[in-house]
Formats: C-alpha cells, sequence, structure tokens
C-alpha cells in the first residue's frame, strides 16, 4: 500500500540543517544524503513537528484544502465534521464557522465530539468484552502509524476501534442516509488524518484548520459576519476534551471511575514513542496500565501541527476548550432525568461498526542494521578511530554515532554531515593549510625580505637624490635672486634710457620746430634776394640807358665844339660812370644769383632735415614706447620670479620634510626587516612542528 505524502519540501528554502531530523521520531523517512533534506512518502507517520522545527519555513502540510473547496464549487454534495480542536483554534467564534461551511454549500456540520463520546463507549464495550492487559488508544493518527510502521509488536495493545472522526464518520453513513451521496471532509487539526483517511476510505477530505483560515483569509472571510450554528446530529458533553491531554481519561471515568488509576496519560514526541516502545516488556511485568491515553503533540490536539497554534500558551488553549466542556456538561444537566448524551449514545452506538482492523507495514520500512564489521567501515568513514571520537552530539539529528552509522549505511545520509567528520576534517585542512600556509608565508617573507631590501636601497637612493636636489634647490633660489637683482638693474637702467630718448624725443622736436623757423626766414630771404636781382636788372637797365645818353652827349658835345667840350667831359664821365654802373650791376646780378641759388640749396637740404627729424621724432617715439614695454616686461619677470623664488623656499621646505621622512622610512623598513626576519624565523619553527 503507497502511503500519502503528508509533507512537502521547498528546496529553494531548505539550507540542509538538519533540524527536522533532530525532531522526527522516527528519522528514517528523511533523507539527509543530498544538499536538500528530502521526506520519504511511504516511510513518514505525518507527526508533523518537522514544520515549527523548520526555521527556514522550508516544510509544509499536505492536506485536501484546495480539493475541498474546488469540490464545492462544482456543487458536489457534502457534509463536513469538525474536531473539538475548533474551540482552541477559533475560540469563541467556533460555531459561527458551522454558519459559514453551509454558506458555502456544505450541507450538514457534525461535532467530532459525539464521535469522541462514541469512542470511550467502544473502548469500555471492549474492555469488558475482550478484558485485554492494555489498551493503546488510537486517536492520534500518527500514533497509530508509528505502531503500524515501525513497532508492529504494539498492534496487539492498539484499541480495535476507530478514531473519533472515523466514529463519526460511520455513524453519517450509518444513521443519516439523508446524506449517503455526500462526501465527507473533516475540518481538522492534523497532518496524519489524511493517512487514516485514506486507509479506511471513510472520509475524503482531510481539511487542516490553518489551511482553512488562509483561505478564508484569501477570500476575506470573516466569521464575524455569520451567526453561530449548532452541530446538526448528537450534542457531546465532556467528550469535546479529546482535543486537550487527558481528555479521554477524563471522558472514560465519567463512566467507570473505578479504572482512574488504571489509565496512564502521556504526550509529546519526545517522551510517547520511547514509552510506547516499553509497553510490551511493562506488560510482561504486570506493571502496564490498562488504558494508555497517548497523543503525539505536547498540546495535544489543540496545538496539533494543522493548527497554526505551534507557539500558542498551552493554558490559553485549553482554557477555550474547557469553556465549552463546561458549558455542554450545564446543558446536559438541564435535563437530569433525560440525559440527552446517554440517549444519544444508546441511539447512535451500534456494536460492530466502528471497529477497526490495523495492517503491519513494517516491510514497507526495509531499514536495515549494518553488522559490528560494517558499522566500523562506516565510522572510519566518518572519521572516528577511536571511543572519544563517539560524541553522540546530536548534531545530525540522530542523537548518537551509531543512529548517523546507520542511516548513512542505508543511504539515508552521509559521512560529511558527521560532526566529528567536519571537526576532523576542518583540523586536517587546518594542518594541510597550516603547512601550506607556512610554505607560502616563508616564501613571503624571503619575497618580502627582498623587496625590503631593494626599497632600503631604493630609499636610500631617493634620500641621496633628494640631498642633490636640494642642493639644487638652494643653488637655483640663489640664482633667482640674482637674476632678480640683474633683472630689476636692467629695469633701472631701461627706465633710465627710456627718459634719455623721451628727452631726446623733445629736443628734436623742437630742432624741427626751429628748422621749420629756419625754412620759413630762407624762403623769406630768397624772396628778398628775387628782390634785389629785380632792383639790379634796373639799375643795369639804367646804366646801359645812361651810356646811350652820354654817347649821345658827347656826340652833341662834338657837334658843339668848344662849347661842348665840358659837356663832352661830363658826357664823358657819365659813360663811364654808366659802364661802371652796368658792370657793378651784372656783377650783384651774378653774385645774388649764387645766393639765391645758395639759399634754394640751403632750403632743399633744410627740407630733407626736416623730413629727418620727423622721421627721428618717430622713431624715437617707438623707442620710448619700446623701452616702456621693456621696462613692463622686467617688471613683469621680477614679480614672477620672486613668486618662483617663494615657491622654490616652498619646495626646499617640502623636500627637507621629505628626506625628514624618508629617512624615518628608512629607520622603520630596518625595523620591519627585523621582524620579517623574526617571523620567518618562526615560521620555520611552525613548519618544523607540523613535520
Amino acid at each position: 500500500m503507497e502511503n500519502a505524502k503528508l509533507i512537502q519540501v521547498d528546496e529553494e528554502k531548505c539550507n540542509n540543517c538538519h533540524s527536522c531530523i533532530s525532531v522526527c521520531p522516527v528519522k528514517t523517512c528523511i533523507d539527509g544524503s543530498g544538499d536538500k533534506v528530502a521526506v520519504i512518502a511511504e516511510r513518514c507517520i505525518g507527526c508533523g513537528q518537522c514544520i515549527p522545527a523548520c526555521k527556514q519555513q522550508a516544510r509544509s502540510i499536505v492536506d485536501d484544502t484546495a480539493a475541498f473547496f474546488k469540490d464545492l464549487s462544482e456543487n458536489v454534495p457534502m457534509v463536513a465534521i469538525v474536531a473539538p480542536a475548533v474551540a482552541a483554534v477559533f475560540d469563541d467564534s467556533w460555531l459561527k464557522l458551522n454558519g459559514y461551511l453551509k454558506s458555502i454549500g456544505v450541507k450538514a456540520v457534525f461535532d467530532v465530539s459525539f464521535g469522541a463520546e462514541l469512542t470511550a463507549k467502544s473502548y469500555l464495550d471492549y474492555a469488558k468484552r475482550e478484558k485485554p492487559k492494555t489498551i493503546i488508544a488510537q486517536p492520534c493518527a500518527a500514533l497509530v502509524s508509528y505502531c503500524q510502521m515501525y513497532n508492529p509488536e504494539l498492534l496487539q495493545y492498539l484499541a480495535p476501534a476507530h478514531s473519533p472522526m472515523l466514529h463519526t464518520a460511520a455513524m453519517i453513513r450509518e444513521f443519516f442516509p439523508e446524506y449517503k451521496n455526500c462526501r465527507i471532509a473533516a475540518i481538522s487539526p492534523c497532518t496524519s488524518k489524511k493517512r487514516e483517511f485514506e486507509e479506511t476510505g471513510l472520509i475524503r477530505y482531510n481539511v487542516t484548520m490553518i489551511h482553512l483560515k488562509e483561505e478564508m483569509e484569501k477570500r476575506k472571510v470573516s466569521l464575524s459576519s455569520f451567526s453561530p450554528l449548532e452541530y446538526d446530529g448528537p450534542r457531546a458533553e465532556r467528550a469535546v476534551l479529546f482535543s486537550t491531554p487527558g481528555g479521554l481519561k477524563e471522558t472514560v471515568i465519567r463512566d467507570a471511575p473505578d479504572i482512574t488509576p488504571k489509565i496512564r496519560r502521556i504526550e509529546g514526541p519526545e517522551i510517547v514513542y520511547d514509552y510506547l516502545n516499553e509497553i510490551p516488556r511493562m506488560v510482561e511485568e504486570n506493571v502496564a496500565p490498562f488504558i494508555v491515553d497517548c497523543l503525539n503533540c505536547s498540546a495535544g490536539c489543540n496545538g496539533g501541527p494543522g493548527t497554526g497554534n505551534y507557539n500558542q500558551p498551552i493554558d490559553r488553549l485549553e482554557a477555550r476548550v474547557e469553556k465549552r466542556k463546561k458549558a455542554e456538561i450545564r446543558e446536559n444537566k438541564r435535563n437530569p432525568l433525560r440525559n440527552p448524551l446517554k440517549t444519544s449514545l444508546k441511539k447512535f452506538w451500534k456494536p460492530g461498526l466502528y471497529n477497526r482492523n490495523y495492517v503491519d507495514l513494517s516491510g514497507q520500512i526495509a531499514f536495515r542494521t549494518p553488522n559490528k564489521t560494517e558499522l566500523e567501515e562506516i565510522y572510519r568513514m566518518m572519521k572516528k578511530h577511536s571511543q572519544e571520537d563517539m560524541l553522540n552530539c546530536s548534531a545530525c539529528g540522530y542523537f548518537t554515532c551509531q543512529g548517523m552509522a546507520e542511516a548513512i549505511y542505508n543511504g539515508l545520509n552521509r559521512p560529511e554531515n558527521c560532526h566529528q567528520y567536519l571537526k576532523v576534517d576542518a583540523e586536517e585542512n587546518l594542518r594541510e593549510g597550516a603547512a601550506n600556509l607556512a610554505n607560502s608565508l616563508i616564501s613571503e617573507i624571503e619575497k618580502s625580505k627582498h623587496m625590503f631590501e631593494e626599497l632600503h636601497t631604493k630609499m636610500s637612493q631617493f634620500l641621496e637624490i633628494n640631498g642633490r636636489q636640494d642642493d639644487a634647490l638652494r643653488k637655483s633660489n640663489m640664482e633667482m635672486e640674482e637674476l632678480i637683482r640683474n633683472i630689476q638693474a636692467v629695469s633701472s637702467l631701461t627706465e633710465e634710457k627710456r627718459r634719455d630718448i623721451d628727452n631726446l624725443g623733445h629736443a628734436a622736436i623742437q630742432v624741427k620746430k626751429d628748422m621749420q623757423d629756419l625754412l620759413k626766414s630762407l624762403s623769406d630771404v630768397e624772396h628778398a634776394t628775387n628782390n634785389i636781382a629785380g632792383i639790379a636788372d634796373i639799375i643795369e637797365d639804367v646804366a646801359s640807358s645812361t651810356n646811350l645818353l652820354a654817347m649821345n652827349a658827347a656826340i652833341e658835345a662834338a657837334h658843339a665844339g668848344n662849347s661842348g667840350r665840358g659837356f663832352a667831359v661830363v658826357a664823358n664821365e657819365i659813360r663811364g660812370l654808366s659802364g661802371t654802373t652796368g658792370k657793378n650791376a651784372g656783377s650783384i646780378t651774378q653774385n645774388i644769383k649764387e645766393i639765391i641759388s645758395q639759399i634754394g640749396t640751403s632750403l632743399s637740404l633744410s627740407g630733407k632735415t626736416d623730413t629727418v627729424m620727423t622721421d627721428m621724432i618717430s622713431s624715437v617715439d617707438t623707442a620710448e614706447k619700446s623701452f616702456s614695454e621693456i621696462l613692463k616686461s622686467h617688471t613683469d619677470i621680477a614679480d614672477r620670479t620672486k613668486l618662483l623664488t617663494s615657491d622654490l623656499n616652498a619646495l626646499d621646505a617640502t623636500a627637507e620634510t621629505l628626506r625628514s621622512s624618508s629617512q624615518a622610512i628608512i629607520a622603520e623598513l630596518d625595523s620591519m626587516k627585523t621582524l620579517i626576519e623574526t617571523l620567518g624565523t618562526a615560521a620555520d619553527a611552525a613548519k618544523s612542528q607540523q613535520l
């Protein structure tokens, strides 16, 4: 028979921490041999302990909630049965849940608490008829699966009756024919109930309360909007406590108070499985209890994996159920003569209707036990070579080294997950790493020594170069200061020459002005001389006319004879005078012409001189401007040279600081070299110890 899958693993969230193995009561249903932990469905009892233990939230319940809602939406006829833990999960709204279920198409809702009443009656009937030495209660499907799969020797003690849910389903099928065509859905607090339902075929859907609440939240359903509805079918009394540890005991002793001391209440995965394993021996010793009221979960069904109440205080959960119990007892006592509970039990209990048979499923586990030789070989694989290596540390989740070895032998784990293996492997890797590190360290130390020596040499060379550079800077500074002085001297000289040129320019302008006055005077002289030359020409003409007149006078005097002799003398003198005058006038004219020629030459030379003086004035002005620009350039050069000198001074100070720092670095290098040599000696010693 193939077991239903009850737990699924999200491999993306699983980090292979093995927390699930540590809380699993059977261990063999978990495969930790890979990178992700897997659940082997045919070996899982569905206790659900691994779900809250997984801090990565990689595990979740596999139930029928989705199919339940889908079939309802397709109008599949259906009735629901609700486990007593509903009061612990839905608190005061548990009757309003009935209203919601009917609003989505559920035909009727029955209370599993009455099925628990029937279960208690079945136990007492079996005890009366068969008189067994010990009865193991079976409301918990996980414990039933454990007995069938892992300890079939306990099946002889397991109560041969249905669980409260199966009692309720069998009752519906037998006594409520109006629902014969309806499928039955169980509103359940338990993961393992799905396995029970598939084995018996009485119930179709295991709808866990946690997934029901999630679906309601997804649909934005609030129970506050529904009115409370009583259950269909018979009403329970104190069997509403069946979800609470000891609830079966309290229900049984109501009708059989004499067996109170013979009922053992026990719950919690940490102790219940070990306790059950001891029952055959306790029966042999005649110390076993008559009824074992046992549950897998420490908080009972109120804190089952299908409730989501993992972190709820147990007192709060039980207080909710206790409140309901008191209300049911009050209701049953309202008519003590009729005793409605007793009437209902008589009506709905039928011999043989609620019997259950169990099947030995241990053959499907196929868990092999290694012999001593095989164990020793596995221990060697786990790097366990002595008794001191048997840490039994539980890090693997199996609590003992032998448990881990058996898991490895059956392919359910691997040596690499053993703490001892990891420890020794880490130590070996550490030793190997230390040896490699020592070798690398020695090599690096040698390289470092060479590097420090080279660095020391280069720093010394740098210091020497820095010294030379410092000397060069000082010399450059001195030369720059000398250059500034020379530039300042040249600037002073240039300024002086500029002033001389400026004076020369002014003198040239004055000379030009004088030359222009001279030219004007010469021009005036030339004009006057030209006038004189005209007068000389007049004189010459007068002399010529006088000479002609004198000749005429002489002729007339000759004609006059002696009377004209004196006149002739005068005429002769006059002609002589006119000749002299004409001659002198010619000389004057010639001299004047020469003077005019000389004046023209002077005017020409003076004009040229004026042009030269104009050009000279322009050149002097250009020279003066050039000297001004030179002077400005010298001033700029001097200013910049002063800045350069300042920079050279700063650079010299920096060079001094650098020289001091270099000397300090060399001292530190010497210290570090000594330290490295010491470290090298230590590394050699460490390497020798490793060897």
